[in-house]
């Protein structure tokens, strides 16, 4: 039995080896298997990351290629739109031409070329060739001209140059025609661009006589033996008033102003910031086909066709005949290695997928491994929750976590102080407009950096969000206050930035709002730290302001201020004072300016710049604009009753103007109070009107049609264009205070409102010069010829009666000059 015992370890150690030896055996052959597993899977995962690098690849390449066309696309309609805003340009010189012409019948050659002298047309517009003054002559009028002529000879090159002179009129090209258009004054940039005087320019461009009938401008090519210009031609009437019919404007007819200007300059001064790009500039017309190129097109070049529409050819309906632009630009292509981008993600992409797949397979074969690579992705993930990815600053959830540990800190350490600083960048839209969001970018990390650098390292430095920081600050009484620190912090952000590529910036500031003390949670410390900052803000920004209880009512303020605005338009808390207009020379009131007021139950009289943005924001504009038309057209009509016909003046804003109800108002209030539609007139700002021309236009015409009047206010301050003018049907020009102000600064101010009443004689509209409040101001007005204004030193805004003591019994025989304004 011994033996046997003494046996049995003997067999069960040697089987418990073999035991051991077998698992070893499956737990290798268990490895090898998994092994090839995750290899398989790496196989598959590189694969798939290759294949997704390939259609990655081939949707990146056509991206490019669209956005390349696009670009492209983009090019020629900037191309385009400067085109043609260089040619409508040229009308400005043609109608200062006309005004010259109309307003001097009698003016000679000479005095053409000195007018032409005096506005320096040669220096201001470099592709003028020639400039003139062309007439109709009929051949039974040939005689008298060719004696007219050698009485008053054309001087093509100034006063100084005589020209060459023929002793017979000779007629280019030659031939017996029932009519010839001549030039009987002009100017030519030098004696190689003069064209004799008698070449006849109905023959060089035949468009004119249709321009005539049509009291258009024309723009065509001018076609002169070997030489071709392009033509700005415009019919010149009898006192500057196009007539209405045919008929008339053929009896009014005076000549063509026109100019011929030097192809390749307008198309250089076009294409300037687009060297890659070829333009042709063509025009087709039943008379000619002429096209001028500049720049060279690329072979395979890709191409894009658009029509201009500018002078008499605008309106056609036919594409195919006027002016064309045609622009050619490397062609834009879509391979994968013709494309940086797409060959970078191809190679880089499958670079990474194989990469990734030794990573997975080297992850599926080591445990250790992997357990500590998710240990530290776990823990950049929770990083990034708490911080901010651009500036790698604590976000809003981490800030408020960290400012309640400070605020509780401050509540069990009595003499503890715990504060925040809100910082906002001043100017930070300007920065990302003006020099883009990777510019934006890199301020924020630099704003980031020097506020980390100022501080002290207990102390907190976030991003809440956009262009907004804020630093948390912990303190006792005898430490650094947090005003010292918002001034530190003030300074350090003033340091001029240096961009990555070179460019600085030395107008960014900041706006800081400080808050400090005992606050239950941290939501009240930051919010009343933003208190803070819009006070700063609206102290002039680059500055800091130190938080009191009194922001609150600034706050409450407005709203109760809104509550109220609200409740006035209900209860009708308004009414309107009367502001006279002047006629100059007589001193005779011609007409009154409505100014709302508001009688405030508790605050007195209430201006208009302290509730007008509120009502345009809460959007109470308009049952307020609607109530003062109502009203001042009714008192209009009872002043008409008692024999005072002036007209009246209301202003509109561009939240009333955009409205398609609006023109439903002005007719309700117009029906009710029966006065004449034409003594009511709409005041809109220069700026309204420059913010959409277009539409702007479309409105006023539906006004127009009521048959009431438009005037122009605070001309001068939202940069209308001559030609916009033209086109905005306006029968009033308001010139701003500003420039009446400026009417003592000297001799430019003076030219300058003089050249505005010019424009205003030119386009027939009535001029007032608001703001008149100085005797100097009013005698230099008058000596300029500005007809009426308006100001403190003519009359103040007044209650009705003040108004009719000052018409007095006249006033009725004034009716007629009411209509000025």
């Amino acid at each position: 039995m011994s033996e046997i015992e003494s046996h049995i370890p003997t067999e069960g150690a040697a089987a418990a080896s073999t035991s051991r030896r077998a698992g070893r055996g499956r737990l290798k052959r268990l490895g090898q298997g998994r092994g090839s597993a995750w290899a398989a899977i790496a196989a598959l995962l590189a694969l798939a990351g290759v294949l997704a690098s390939v259609l990655g690849a081939r949707a990146v390449a056509r991206s490019d290629a669209d956005k390349a066309r696009l670009a492209f696309h983009l090019a020629s309609s900037e191309i385009a739109s400067t085109l043609k805003l260089a040619i409508q340009h040229e009308e400005d010189l043609v109608v200062g031409a006309s005004a010259f012409v109309t307003g001097n019948p009698n003016a000679s050659a000479a005095d053409f070329d000195r007018w032409v002298e005096s506005v320096h047309a040669m220096a201001r517009y470099p592709e003028l060739q020639n400039i003139g003054l062309v007439s109709l002559v009929p051949a039974s009028g040939l005689a008298s001209f060719e004696r007219r002529i050698a009485a008053n000879p054309v001087r093509p090159l100034g006063p100084q140059s005589v020209g060459p002179r023929e002793s017979r009129l000779q007629i280019l090209p030659p031939g017996s025609r029932p009519y010839y258009c001549f030039a009987v004054a002009g100017r030519a940039r030098n004696a190689a661009t003069y064209i004799p005087a008698g070449a006849d320019y109905c023959r060089l461009a035949p468009t004119m006589i249709s321009d005539r009938d049509s009291g258009l401008t024309g723009y065509a090519p001018v076609v002169n033996g070997a030489s071709t210009t392009l033509g700005v031609e415009t019919p010149v009437y009898r006192h500057g008033i196009v007539p209405a019919t045919v008929a008339a404007r053929r009896r009014a007819f005076v000549g063509w102003l026109g100019e011929l200007l030097v192809p390749n300059v307008v198309l250089e001064r076009a294409l300037a910031g687009h060297p890659n790009l070829a333009v042709t500039f063509r025009y087709d017309s039943p008379y000619s086909h002429v096209a001028f190129t500049s720049g060279a097109a690329p072979a395979g070049a890709q191409s894009a066709k658009i029509y201009l529409e500018v002078g008499r050819e605008a309106g056609l309906s036919d594409p195919q005949q006027g002016w064309t632009m045609q622009s050619f630009g490397a062609r834009a292509s879509g391979g994968v290695l013709e494309n940086w981008n797409s060959l970078a993600l191809l190679i880089g992409g499958s670079l990474l997928s194989v990469v990734l797949g030794l990573l997975v397979l080297v992850l599926g074969t080591g445990r250790r491994r992997a357990l500590s690579l998710v240990h530290e992705k776990t823990r950049e993930l929770s990083h990034q929750a708490l911080h901010d990815t651009l500036t790698g600053l604590p976000n809003r959830a981490l800030v408020l976590d960290r400012a309640e540990q400070l605020l509780a800190r401050a509540a069990r350490q009595p003499g503890t102080i715990a504060g925040a600083l809100f910082i906002d960048i001043d100017g930070f839209k300007h920065v990302n407009d003006n020099l883009g969001h990777a510019a934006g970018d890199q301020l924020l990390r630099i704003v980031g950096e020097r506020l980390h650098g100022a501080v002290r390292e207990q102390d907190t430095v976030g991003r809440l969000g956009g262009d907004e920081f804020v630093v948390l600050f912990e303190s006792t009484a005898d430490e650094a206050t947090l005003d010292i620190l918002a001034d530190r912090l003030t300074e350090v952000l003033r340091e001029p930035v240096e961009l990555a590529d070179g460019r600085k910036i030395f107008s960014v500031t900041a706006s800081i709002g400080v808050a400090a003390g005992k606050h239950a949670t941290p939501d009240a410390l930051l919010r009343d730290a933003d208190l803070a900052l819009y006070s700063a803000k609206a102290a002039g920004k680059d500055r800091y302001a130190l938080f009191e209880a009194s922001m609150y009512a600034g706050v409450e303020g407005r709203l109760e201020l809104e509550a109220d605005l609200s409740a006035a338009v209900q209860e009708g808390q308004f009414f309107l004072l009367y502001q006279p207009i002047f006629d100059l020379p007589s001193r005779h009131v011609v007409g009154v300016e409505a100014l709302i007021r508001w009688q405030h139950p508790t605050r007195g009289v209430v201006l208009p710049d302290s509730f007008i943005p509120l009502a345009e924001e809460s959007g109470l504009i308009v049952p307020i604009g609607r109530w003062v038309l109502h009203e001042a057209c009714r008192q209009a009509a009872v002043w008409a009753r008692e024999g005072f016909g002036i007209g009246v003046a209301v202003n509109v804003s561009a939240h009333q103007l955009g409205r398609k109800e609006f023109a439903d108002d002005v007719r309700r209030s117009l029906q009710e109070s029966r006065i004449d539609p034409s003594s009511l007139t709409l005041e809109i700002t220069e700026t309204t009107l420059m913010r959409d021309v277009p539409a702007a236009c479309e409105r006023l015409e539906t006004l127009k049609a009521l048959g009431v009047r438009v005037a122009i206010d605070d001309f001068g301050t939202g940069y209308a264009s001559l030609s916009n003018l033209r086109r905005v049907p306006v029968d009033v020009l308001k010139i701003d205070k500003s420039f009446v102000a400026a009417l003592n600064d000297g001799n430019q101010s003076r030219e300058l409102f003089q050249a505005i009443l010019g424009v205003g004689k030119a386009l027939s509209l009535a001029v007032v010069a608001e703001g008149v409040e100085h005797q100097s101001q009013m005698v230099a007005l008058e000596a300029m010829g500005c007809a009426m204004g308006q100001g403190f030193l003519l009359g103040r805004a007044s209650r009705p009666a003040v108004i009719e003591s000052l018409l007095g019994p006249s006033a009725s025989r004034r009716a007629v000059g009411s209509r000025a304004v």
